[in-house]
């Protein structure tokens, strides 16, 4: 029994809301959900508010908020690596009977945080990161690069058994550098870690929210003082490591929210 099935009409509603079906494949549904699910830091910092721990442990839980929140059209959350990770294995788990596991890493770059956790899925032996919308074969596989989608991602296998993954895209300054830390989780696990994280994050502790498209990232960010901007990144097909920047600067996160649904057709909250 894994770790990640949930109950099979939530999870085919997810995938409605997402547009996969589970003959797609796994590549697929990394794009479908870095597509139409918000990737961010608005659902942490609401629970981080209540003085309750992030969302991710509960799949199930993860999975019918968003397909409540989209049947209702209300404003969402954007969600951070945890969630989205739990939710995408077990849509594969749940409908595709593919044998999916949540493996933690941590970024250990000269420019991470002491502490800066992050989670991916592992299936079919890919490695698949709806969080940065990333994939490339998993250890020991010839392949060790791969870009799609503008993101790009490069495995490098270790002498102990582990794996580093260094990910980036064209709208980056830097590259992300990231060293298998558990190779299989469980709910209890993915809790301890965000509970972990409302102390020690590499994400942003200001709303934040994102969706990687065919052709585009749009995001909405907080600045330090307060202002927000909402930018869209389109890459060049020929390189997909280039491209150009659409950016408008916003007063306060409400503007912001109503350029992203202009932008990509969710609000947000």
């Amino acid at each position: 029994m894994s770790h990640w099935r949930i109950d099979p009409g939530v999870a085919r509603d997810l995938a409605d809301v997402v547009g996969w079906d589970p003959g797609d494949g796994p590549v697929a549904l990394t794009r479908a959900l870095a597509a139409r699910v918000p990737a961010g830091s608005t659902a942490k910092l609401a629970a981080v508010a209540a003085g309750e721990v992030p969302p991710g442990a509960d799949a199930e839980a993860v999975a019918r908020r968003i397909v409540a929140d989209r049947a209702a059209g209300r404003p969402e959350p954007s969600w951070a690596c945890w969630p989205r990770s739990t939710v995408m294995a077990a849509l594969l788990v749940t409908l595709a009977g593919a044998p999916a596991t949540v493996v933690a890493l941590r970024r250990i770059d000269a420019s991470a945080p002491p502490v800066d956790l992050h989670s991916l899925v592992v299936v079919d032996g890919l490695l698949c990161d709806t969080y940065f919308a990333s994939v490339v074969a998993g250890p020991g596989a010839e392949e060790v690069e791969r870009t799609v989608g503008g993101v790009w991602c490069r495995r490098i296998d270790e002498p102990d058994g582990r794996w580093r993954l260094f990910v980036g895209n064209g709208r980056w300054g830097q590259t992300l550098d990231y060293r298998m830390l558990a190779p299989v989780v469980d709910p209890g696990d993915v809790a301890a870690f965000c509970a972990v994280s409302t102390a020690h994050t590499g994400l942003p502790t200001r709303p934040t929210a994102f969706v990687w498209r065919a052709a585009d990232l749009v995001e909405t960010i907080t600045h330090a003082d307060g202002t927000t901007a909402t930018r869209s990144w389109t890459w060049d097909p020929a390189d997909p490591r280039q491209g150009v920047v659409d950016q408008a600067e916003h007063p306060d996160w409400p503007a912001a929210t109503d350029d992203f649904k202009a932008r990509t057709g969710i609000p947000l909250l």
